[in-house]
């Protein structure tokens, strides 16, 4: 009679030994990945803060912005001592006594913070190899000082502002026996340059009737300013599209064309381009080789 081993009892040990091992290296594996993100995060947040401080300093803010580390793995950049990307964010800036929710927005690119001077808290100022800097206005902002040039007049109280990019040929082209031009229905930003077409739309009471106004204006970037040069009006209402005499609609035009400071833009960068968002005017520039934290 032939015997045949009973092989089951045997195998079962080891695999059952190697399944518990495989766990734990996989559970040990987990746990050093946790402990590395949690030690990534808590680094990039120390060193965001310390950005930050120095940012709040160079923008003279109430106080310290957003500051967010970009690319990957935050303690690969700091044990080499320079970091791919840096944002700052700031808002609810004044800038004079005309604004008052101005947004500072800078992405800073190839920062170099030693860690020993990080670690150390030696680190004083920061090289940062191209800066680019944006200053946004927003249409609340716009409408107030609109208001505060008014001084109560018939447009003072104007409300539902709103700002959109329009072509610069749209802005002096006006349309033919009150109807629509072939371009109002196209709002196209201009490419970004020292100027650029702008509609602003608000609501107002005229003749007691509820009225759309708008008025197509060229901005264009000047020394601390955005210079709204007002070109031409319309008007809609339930009755139509309303025509003012030209001495009117010149007055209303001229109580359009304002000169908003927008302050400095971040780490002094020099104001280049000009454009129109929806709801926002913003100021573009770049720099090279600045330092953070320098005068």
């Amino acid at each position: 009679m032939t015997t045949m081993a009973n092989t089951d009892g045997p195998r079962s040990a080891p695999r059952r030994g190697r399944s518990k091992a495989v766990r734990r290296l996989v559970i040990t594996l987990v746990v050093l990945l946790a402990l590395l993100v949690a030690a990534d995060f808590g680094a990039a947040a120390v060193f965001e803060h310390e950005v930050s401080k120095r940012a709040k300093a160079q923008f003279e803010l109430a106080e310290n912005p957003s500051v967010k580390v970009g690319g990957f793995s935050f303690l690969a950049q700091m044990v080499s001592g320079e970091y791919d990307s840096v944002t700052v964010d700031a808002r609810g800036v004044p800038v004079q006594d005309k604004l008052r929710d101005v947004e500072v927005h800078a992405d800073l690119r190839g920062i170099e913070a030693p860690l020993s001077d990080l670690v150390s808290g030696t680190l004083k100022q920061v090289p940062v190899r191209e800066v680019e800097g944006q200053v946004r206005i927003k249409a609340a902002d716009v409408n107030r000082a609109l208001q505060n040039e008014q001084s109560g007049g018939a447009l003072a109280s104007i409300t539902n502002l709103t700002i959109d990019p329009v072509a610069k040929e749209l802005v002096n082209t006006a349309p033919a026996d009150g109807g629509e031009t072939d371009l109002d229905s196209a709002e196209t930003a201009d490419d970004e340059g020292s100027t650029a077409g702008v509609r602003l739309c608000g609501t107002v009471e005229i003749a007691g009737l509820s009225t759309e106004l708008c008025v197509f204006s060229i901005i264009s970037l000047e020394a601390g300013l955005i210079s709204i040069d007002g070109q031409r009006l319309e008007l809609r209402n339930t009755a139509g599209t309303t025509r003012l005499p030209p001495a009117i609609e010149g007055t209303v035009l001229d109580l359009f064309s304002q000169d908003l400071p927008t302050g400095q833009l971040p780490f002094n960068v020099t104001p280049t381009a000009v454009t129109v968002q929806s709801g926002v005017l913003t100021v573009k520039g770049k720099a090279q080789d600045v330092l953070l934290g320098g005068s």
